[in-house]
């Protein structure tokens, strides 16, 4: 995996050359996908590992699958949909990287969370996507896909650029909407600022603060310092100042991991949580965060990140079996 991760950053090195439609490198297609035109297709060459990405929709990714299992949710209703679409807004589904912090109340930003994304294919296996600058807050992101052909694993580097006048002051944020009714687990912070370890996002007033204190929710359950949260019932949402570098979701036969940088002093300013998992009656969103950064004109900043599929003999059913496929989690790369 730490081979997997030198390779995702040394290839922003790289002179990024222009795709041609008919000669893609290999393990790269372009093709319709429900509506889309022109989706890119990363296919694995020994696993049965596939990654399909809508650049039309904020260069979001709409499918990871292990054999045809495809771990993301898929909303049938936004089909096709695009910002220019004339029927109104709709919900755009699966993996986009957006911007915080959350709590921050950040003025709309369609064209980064929904605008169409150019992208290159500048060498196998790997695609670059680059988001028009969003004309309310002068930022654009970037990023870059690399599919391992031989184990499967996905490095993204997410990249925020500030193109305005002006200094800028955000996080990335990963959304990935998952299929719901799984299990969202993480290793709790020894030394966590929350008393409880974890927190709950709780409405005070017209605002939302998370409550590190005394949280209480039936679905979240603490098991010799992880915590597992079943992921069904009345819309919710958890964070942790987790240090452990990684998420995880299983559901059904697939383990999901979600590997992440952790900064020990960072500036985590969505409630001091590092990562935070939402979830409703149909899905469960997985959700790392960098430490906000300001960044001055012309500035950037990365937050990279390695997905892995683990399929799994026999469905996962309790919080229990939940919590003993830590040990089928090696630790992060990024440490």
């Amino acid at each position: 995996m730490r081979h997997l991760c030198s390779f995702v950053l040394f290839g922003l090195l790289v002179v990024r050359v222009q795709a041609d439609e008919k000669n893609l490198p290999r393990g790269v297609e372009a093709k319709q996908y429900t509506g889309w035109e022109e989706c890119v297709f990363l296919n694995a060459s020994e696993k049965p590992v596939q990654v399909i990405i809508i650049p039309a929709v904020g260069g979001r990714i709409i499918n990871f699958s292990y054999d045809n299992d495809n771990i993301l949710f898929e909303n049938a209703a936004s089909a096709g949909r695009t910002l220019l679409d004339k029927k109104g807004p709709f919900w755009a589904s699966g993996y986009q990287c957006d911007i915080g912090p959350e709590l921050g109340h950040i003025p709309q930003h369609e064209q980064l969370w929904i605008g169409p994304n150019t992208w290159k294919a500048p060498r196998d296996y790997t695609v670059q996507l680059t988001s028009e600058t969003d004309p309310n807050l002068g930022l654009q992101i970037e990023k870059q896909i690399v599919l391992a052909p031989d184990t499967g694993d996905l490095g993204i580097v997410q990249r925020l650029r500030n193109e305005s006048a002006s200094a800028k002051s955000y996080c990335l944020w990963d959304r990935s909407l998952c299929k719901g009714g799984g299990f969202a687990f993480f290793p709790l912070n020894k030394h966590s600022r929350f008393k409880a370890g974890w927190s709950l996002r709780e409405k005070v007033d017209t605002n939302y603060v998370y409550n590190g204190d005394t949280p209480s929710l039936p679905q979240v359950h603490i098991l010799n310092g992880v915590l597992v949260s079943e992921t069904f019932g009345e819309p919710s949402k958890i964070g942790a100042d987790s240090d452990a570098g990684w998420l995880a979701y299983a559901r059904g036969k697939l383990l999901f991991v979600k590997y992440f940088p952790y900064t020990r002093h960072g500036n985590y300013t969505d409630g001091g949580n590092s990562v935070e998992v939402y979830f409703d009656q149909r899905v469960a969103e997985i959700e790392p965060l960098s430490p906000e950064t300001k960044l001055e004109p012309g500035q950037n900043f990365s937050f990279p990140e390695q997905w892995v599929l683990i399929p799994l003999k026999k469905e996962v059913t309790t919080i229990q079996q939940a919590r003993e496929l830590v040990k089928r989690i090696p630790p992060s790369p990024f440490k």
